[in-house]
């Protein structure tokens, strides 16, 4: 991937933490995890347990997406190794059984059965705010959701070691609860894990300040919705006003409005959108006192090419 000759423009360790899923398919070498094979493997599995389940497979050979639930596959991958034939097999039907108990039913069961959701009393302490493509709606259309821009919805999540889930409408219902309160726990918990969630600050050439915050966790572009992360990028950046965006899924940018490296700011964005993975938006967006929100016609032309 190449970044445009901004002074600045990221740290060695931003650069890292937004690339790393995109690079490891190129470092890799032989490793079945990072290659490919081991989830075309796991995939064959759960074609057989779950054979009506949508399947979806994105840049990252780590994961697989079955339905809302989207799969790390790490830890399976280390659980198996050294296993082969039916052993194996086994292993991987056992693992993948028991990470979506309330996932799509497994080959010879009801579907006819209603889905046992978890309870809200369990299930809040891992909710998470998410942001999501509108293209997701196409896939699933039952993901709880609220419009953020043209091309973002803010969603929801459950955050486990392996795993998170979306939150569907059927599981929402199921809880009894006020979506005000769902997002109220799903920010806070959120905040409280941004806490220690690093951000790096760069000058951009004369005039101007350029911050970002990289992670592979799966939440650094959620982080755009949380007034406690944005206001410390903002006091790092030393500006009342902050320009953002959120390109992939692993990466929030912020920087001074006065920046005069904004457009070739703007331009980075976009092409980090374009190389992905796990792209969001090239869309640009002012965080201040008064919240978040897009930029307008006015405000985006200063960013044109």
């Amino acid at each position: 991937m190449v970044f445009p000759s901004v002074p600045g423009f990221l740290s060695r360790r931003a650069v890292i933490g937004a690339c790393a899923v995109a690079l490891s398919t190129r470092t890799a070498g032989a490793d079945a995890l990072h290659d490919g094979r081991f989830r075309d493997e796991v995939v064959a599995v759960l074609r057989v347990l779950y054979p009506g389940a949508p399947i979806t497979l994105g840049g990252d050979t780590r994961e697989v997406t079955v339905g809302t639930s989207t799969l790390y596959l790490g830890n399976l991958y280390a659980m198996v190794d050294g296993l082969a034939g039916e052993p194996r097999r086994r292993r991987l039907a056992t693992y993948l059984t028991e990470a979506m108990p309330s996932g799509p039913s497994p080959a010879g069961g009801s579907s006819d059965a209603s889905p046992t959701f978890e309870p809200f009393t369990t299930a809040q302490r891992r909710l998470r705010i998410q942001i999501i493509p509108g293209d997701y709606l196409k896939q699933e259309a039952s993901i709880v959701h609220a419009p953020l821009s043209q091309r973002l919805l803010i969603a929801y999540a459950l955050d486990e070691a392996n795993r998170y889930q979306v939150v569907t409408e059927p599981m929402f219902a199921s809880w009894g609860v006020d979506r005000t309160v769902l997002d109220r726990i799903a920010r806070r918990n959120s905040e409280a894990e941004a806490v220690r969630v690093p951000i790096e600050v760069s000058p951009t050439g004369e005039r101007g300040r350029f911050a970002s915050s990289a992670t592979e966790d799966g939440y650094s572009a959620a982080r755009l919705l949380l007034p406690g992360f944005m206001d410390r990028m903002r006091e790092r950046l030393g500006t009342a006003a902050i320009v953002a965006a959120v390109p992939t899924r692993e990466i929030v940018i912020g920087w001074t409005p006065d920046s005069v490296s904004r457009q070739p700011l703007a331009s980075a964005v976009r092409k980090l959108f374009r190389n992905g993975p796990y792209a969001r938006s090239d869309e640009l967006f002012r965080y201040d006192d008064a919240g978040l929100r897009p930029l307008d016609v006015r405000e985006r032309a200063e960013y044109e090419p």
